[in-house]
């Protein structure tokens, strides 16, 4: 799992150098002029509204089914003709059990990060992948989440996974086409929420969680910054302030890069202010009242430090920021354990 999450990084590192990259000396010619906060948020929200009343069409086939939990796979209908692949994962009842099974120690430190083991219904979690990954990725998470009481789903985020399209991925050259792209996933997850709630069986909707890494945390910011039906959330490698990522990132100029937007009739200038329509900085402060974690690596080699605290000021209490001596790979394990703990703290008992 190590190597998919370095493989990712890499990619993430190309995407972002093809959108943000051009002559160092020209840096500070063409950073545009800040623009108030709620300006932009105000200006945008309405584009990652959608039709609630649109029929899901879903589809769920059960394609494992063990002691602890059961899995589907499930397509629904979101906007723009688009058919959204997931995995759904739901707890058994047999789950106390196991629990109960637990010695003392073992026992009192399941229950520390547990919400309640009182399903069904399940707390329901929405997990969001990084960039070069699908919605695979959540079978390294949702065992876990499942031993804990949480009904998870995961989608294939634009053009990955079941969606793959040849040389198309979320951001691209074009930054009209990646605003595009970026508020299609806002509004998949959103239409994933829609399918969610048409399992109050299964889900308990008041218990509703966010948790995205990366560009998860990205798409993420948008989509709970608009949707009050998540109730806490976690934002592993998330930033913000796309301006500042270019003037300030490390990364390699690709004149290549440049010349392709140019030649799509773009200064990077207007590219950049075309972007801004999706920064996470301008939807950040309208995460709250929802309680947000966010984290972060300290030597992360994609973000700025810059960038994450501005993206970590920009979010509105209730927060709690927490850093892990680490690169943009954050390390797993500990990366659940806070996000369980975070969810028992701030979810409705």
């Amino acid at each position: 799992m190590q190597h998919r999450i370095a493989t990712a990084f890499l990619t993430v590192f190309a995407a972002f150098a093809a959108l943000l990259c051009a002559p160092a000396l020209a840096q500070q010619d063409v950073l545009p002029a800040p623009v108030p906060q709620q300006d932009v948020f105000e200006a945008n929200r309405a584009a990652l509204d959608y039709d609630r009343s649109l029929p899901l069409n879903a589809e769920a086939t059960l394609v494992q089914d063990n002691v602890y939990y059961t899995k589907y796979h499930v397509y629904f209908d979101s906007v723009n003709g688009e058919r959204v692949p997931a995995f759904l994962y739901i707890p058994k009842p047999a789950i106390k059990d196991y629990v109960a099974g637990l010695g003392d120690e073992e026992r009192e430190r399941h229950l520390s990060r547990t919400v309640k083991l009182d399903g069904p219904p399940w707390p329901g979690m929405f997990f969001m992948h990084f960039l070069q990954s699908d919605k695979s990725l959540a079978d390294a998470f949702a065992p876990q989440f499942v031993m804990y009481g949480y009904a998870l789903l995961a989608i294939d985020g634009v053009f990955k996974g079941e969606r793959e399209k040849p040389g198309r991925e979320i951001l691209e050259y074009d930054p009209v086409a990646s605003v595009a792209n970026v508020r299609q996933q806002v509004i998949d997850i959103r239409r994933g929420v829609d399918y969610m709630a048409t399992r109050p069986q299964d889900i308990d909707m008041s218990r509703l969680s966010f948790f995205g890494v990366s560009m998860g945390a990205i798409t993420g910011t948008l989509a709970v910054s608009v949707d009050d039906r998540f109730k806490a959330v976690v934002l592993a490698d998330g930033a913000a302030d796309l301006s500042l990522i270019y003037q300030k990132s490390d990364i390699p100029q690709v004149k290549e890069a440049i010349e392709k937007i140019n030649a799509l009739g773009y200064t990077v200038e207007q590219a950049f202010d075309i972007l801004r329509a999706i920064d996470p900085l301008y939807y950040a402060p309208h995460i709250a009242p929802k309680p947000a974690l966010l984290i972060n690596g300290r030597y992360d080699e994609l973000f700025p430090r810059e960038a994450m605290e501005n993206f970590h000021k920009a979010v509105s209490e209730p927060k709690a920021v927490r850093w892990f001596d680490s690169g943009h790979i954050l390390p797993i394990n500990h990366v659940i354990i806070l996000t369980l703990k975070w969810f028992k703290t701030h979810l409705k008992e």
